[in-house]
């Protein structure tokens, strides 16, 4: 049994991308090369998580013929990312 079923997956490679282009686009000079200061790290998380809650609100609007709908831990794609969106929202404010 999968985590995962049809685009779910990108619920995790989405954010994952997307602090990778903001540790290209937006090199931070007070940090070391490679590494990642904790607001770069939630920007990047909470972006390709909204991105995520778009595209599964999207993807799970209608019925597949082939009966796939897109979920992540057996849940809608959208959910844990809207989740994992607010706990970086959360994060970044109490910081």
């Amino acid at each position: 049994m999968m985590i995962y079923r049809g685009a779910g997956w990108m619920t995790l490679l989405t954010p994952i991308v997307m602090v990778l282009l903001l540790m290209w686009l937006l090199m931070d000079p007070s940090v070391k090369p490679g590494n990642i200061s904790l607001m770069h790290f939630l920007m990047g998380v909470g972006i390709g998580s909204a991105i995520n809650v778009v595209l599964g609100f999207v993807l799970n609007r209608q019925v597949h013929a082939d009966g796939v709908h897109h979920h992540f831990f057996f849940m809608p794609m959208q959910w844990p990312a809207l989740a994992i969106a607010v706990v970086c929202a959360v994060i970044a404010l109490l910081k």
